[in-house]
C-alpha cells in the first residue's frame, strides 16, 4: 500500500473506519497499566498523550496526574474520545486538534509524554520524536509503546504487508535499532526496553477491521503459505488448512531527555 499524503491521510473516511474499529478494544489491553507505571505519574505533573485515538491512555493516566492534553489529527476520532471521557465524568483531559509533526503547544510543557500504537501511523517517526523534546520538560518521561518490526528484511516485509492489508491506518511499524537510532539522535536517554509477544485469534483479529470473506480468506493464505522462518517467528497456530492463532512483537520503551554534561 503505498503511504497516503500526510494531509490527506487523517480526513480519509475508510482510514478513520478501519483507525476506529481497531483501537476500539486497545483499552482491554493490559499494557495500558504499565505505560502509565514506567511514567511515574505524580499528582502535579502535566501529561500529553500523542494521537490519543480514543483516549484510552489519557483517561487511565489522568487519574494520577494534574491534567493531561491528550492530541490527534482527527478531528471526529477527538469527539468520540471526548465523549468517553464525558461518560466517565472526567474533566481534566484537554482535547487537542493538531498535527503530531508540529505539535501547537508550549515548549517544556510535560513531565510526561506518551506515544502508544502512535508512531505506526507515520512512515517516519523522527519529525514527532524532535516535536516531543521541544515540549517535554528537562526531568520528563516519554514513554513509547508499539508494535516492533522484526530486524530481518523478510519478516519485517511480511508484518508491513499483512498489516496493511488488515487495518489501513497501518503505515510503519519500527526496529528496535531504528527507534534507539531516532531517540538517540534527538537527544533521549532510553533507561527501559520491554520486547514481549501479543497472541491473536486469528478470527477475532480479523473481523475487528476486515468484514469481506475474500480478503479474511487472503490474509489467511498470506500466514499458510508463509516460510517456516515466518511462522516460527511469529508463532503460527493452525488446524488443517485453517488459521487459528499467531503472535506480533510489541516495544515499550521509556526514555529522557539526556542532561548535559556541565563538568
Amino acid at each position: 500500500m503505498a503511504i497516503p499524503d500526510h494531509a490527506e491521510f487523517w480526513v480519509d473516511d475508510t482510514i478513520r473506519a478501519f483507525r476506529l474499529a481497531s483501537v476500539q478494544d486497545h483499552g482491554l489491553e493490559a499494557d495500558i497499566n504499565r505505560v502509565v507505571d514506567l511514567a511515574e505519574p505524580q499528582h502535579g505533573d502535566i501529561a500529553l498523550d500523542l494521537v490519543t485515538g480514543l483516549g484510552h491512555i489519557a483517561r487511565s493516566l489522568v487519574a494520577r496526574v494534574s491534567s493531561v492534553d491528550a492530541i490527534d489529527p482527527d478531528r471526529k476520532m477527538l469527539e468520540e474520545a471526548e465523549a468517553l471521557a464525558k461518560n466517565d465524568g472526567i474533566s481534566n483531559i484537554h482535547f487537542i486538534h493538531g498535527d503530531p509533526m508540529k505539535l501547537p503547544l508550549e515548549t517544556d510543557k510535560y513531565d510526561i509524554v506518551t506515544a502508544r500504537m502512535a508512531l505506526r501511523h507515520f512512515g517516519d517517526g523522527a519529525q514527532c520524536i524532535k516535536e516531543v523534546h521541544r515540549v517535554i520538560k528537562p526531568t520528563g518521561r516519554f514513554l513509547i509503546a508499539d508494535s516492533l518490526a522484526p530486524p530481518h528484511a523478510d519478516l519485517e516485509d511480511f508484518l508491513t504487508n499483512l498489516m496493511q492489508h488488515r487495518d489501513r491506518s497501518h503505515v510503519k511499524s519500527y526496529t528496535l535499532a531504528e527507534l534507539e537510532s531516532l531517540l538517540e539522535r534527538e537527544n533521549f536517554d532510553i533507561d527501559l526496553i520491554e520486547i514481549y509477544p501479543k497472541e491473536h485469534d486469528f478470527e477475532s483479529w480479523v473481523k475487528k477491521t476486515v468484514s469481506d470473506d475474500d480478503t479474511i480468506r487472503m490474509i489467511a493464505k498470506l500466514f499458510l503459505g508463509a516460510s517456516d522462518r515466518v511462522k516460527r517467528h511469529f508463532r503460527v497456530v493452525s488446524k488443517g488448512k485453517k488459521l487459528v492463532s499467531f503472535v506480533t512483537w510489541m516495544l515499550l520503551i521509556r526514555s529522557r531527555p539526556a542532561q548535559l554534561d556541565e563538568s
